[in-house]
């Protein structure tokens, strides 16, 4: 692909121009306020500049662009000013491909663009880390030149501590900043997705959720497998981790005899934790998996992996190393598929109290900790829930 100008007005040839008009700074009301009387902050709900909404269109895979999308990113761009549109035509990364760097130039030029006005930041400060970011995502990952899928939340935490650290030389320090920088473009380009509240570079990942574009990959490495019984592994592995919420000691210790298929085809599963038990019902999606799973073997079968004989050892992750995985698809973890299944749960609107018994929890910190990669609702739904009117 032929790279344009960023100066140009025209929009790339197959996907995005991006930019960003400036936002008018006439006195506006504050986006948060501490009401003495309830002692209690007040936010206000944010409200998006008509031309940065229009101008984000620029940089989605689509292939056609509205004239509306390129009038609003055209604009952006002659707001920037002449020395910074320079810096971003002149801009020659080291270590990257030619025919790489070309290819990615004004998608990462244009998103700049967009961030610009609304950050302290300089060009300076975002044109390298956001440059080998989406080089990384496009030609290793394998990601469409797409602001909504590479400014993901879950992909830039796995750039930053996953693939940055091999560089010696980064300290945790270097960490931060390059995710801060990464991440105010990702806020300006791709709001939905916005990172919110990320952890300490050296606290314990939570182990994010895995996104819809996770989802495909992994539906590629379960089929991707040389084997049936190995493809039944990875089907009854994400059944019993991202749709019923087990943790992997769970997993490993099920037997057929603690399943039940009802004839509606509701799956019910009793799980045995040390000497508590529970039961949960596994997700509608995942129901079939289970269902053909336990069909015509014995009642002290193992569920997951039904030849084997022993518990014993880390069953699971000797498993999923064994597997193929295919290009691009994402580290294979039950912690991640179950946080998938409590992100599910929450936004599907479950009550806290019957998904903390589903899990066999004790606390509310996981759900809490969760809780910033749920879909918040807009404040009208937002009222009619504190109503009770939905």
């Amino acid at each position: 692909m032929t790279s344009s100008s960023v100066s140009d007005t025209t929009t790339l040839n197959e996907r995005p121009n991006s930019t960003r008009s400036t936002p008018s700074r006439a006195k506006a009301a504050p986006s948060v306020t501490y009401d003495t009387t309830a002692r209690v902050l007040r936010f206000a709900e944010p409200r998006e500049d008509p031309a940065v909404v229009a101008a984000r269109e620029v940089l989605s895979r689509e292939p056609t662009v509205s004239d509306e999308a390129s009038a609003a990113m055209a604009s952006a761009r002659a707001r920037l000013g002449a020395e910074a549109l320079t810096k971003l035509n002149e801009y020659v990364p080291d270590d990257v491909a030619e025919e790489h760097a070309a290819f990615i130039r004004t998608f990462v030029a244009n998103a700049i663009i967009l961030t610009l006005p609304q950050t302290t930041y300089s060009v300076e400060a975002l044109q390298a880390p956001v440059t080998y970011f989406v080089r990384w995502a496009v030609y290793v990952v394998g990601c469409d030149l797409d602001a909504g899928t590479i400014f993901d939340r879950e992909l830039i935490e796995t750039y930053v501590r996953e693939v940055l650290p091999k560089d010696k030389a980064k300290t945790d320090g270097t960490l931060r900043n390059y995710r801060a920088w990464i991440t105010r473009v990702a806020e300006a380009v791709n709001p939905k997705m916005n990172p919110r509240r990320p952890m300490a570079m050296n606290d314990r990942s939570i182990g994010a959720p895995y996104s819809s574009a996770d989802g495909v990959a992994l539906d590629r490495w379960t089929t991707g497998q040389p084997t049936p019984y190995r493809r039944q592994g990875c089907a009854t592995l994400r059944a019993l981790a991202e749709g019923t919420g087990l943790t992997s000691s769970e997993i490993a210790n099920l037997r057929r005899s603690s399943v039940t298929v009802r004839d509606d085809g509701l799956v019910e599963i009793e799980v045995l934790n040390g000497d508590k038990t529970r039961r949960v019902v596994v997700g509608r999606q995942h129901e079939k998996t289970i269902a053909t799973q336990v069909r015509g073997i014995a009642d002290d079968a193992f569920v997951f992996l039904p030849n084997r004989s022993t518990a014993e050892g880390d069953i699971v992750s000797a498993f999923v190393g064994r597997t193929i995985r295919p290009t691009g698809t994402p580290q294979v973890t039950v912690r991640r598929l179950r946080n998938t299944w409590f992100v599910t749960q929450l936004t599907n609107r479950v009550d806290v109290v019957t998904l903390m018994e589903a899990a066999g929890l004790q606390s509310l910190e996981t759900i809490s900790k969760l809780s910033i990669y749920v879909p918040r609702p807009d404040a009208d739904e937002r009222d009619a829930q504190l109503r009770g009117a939905l």
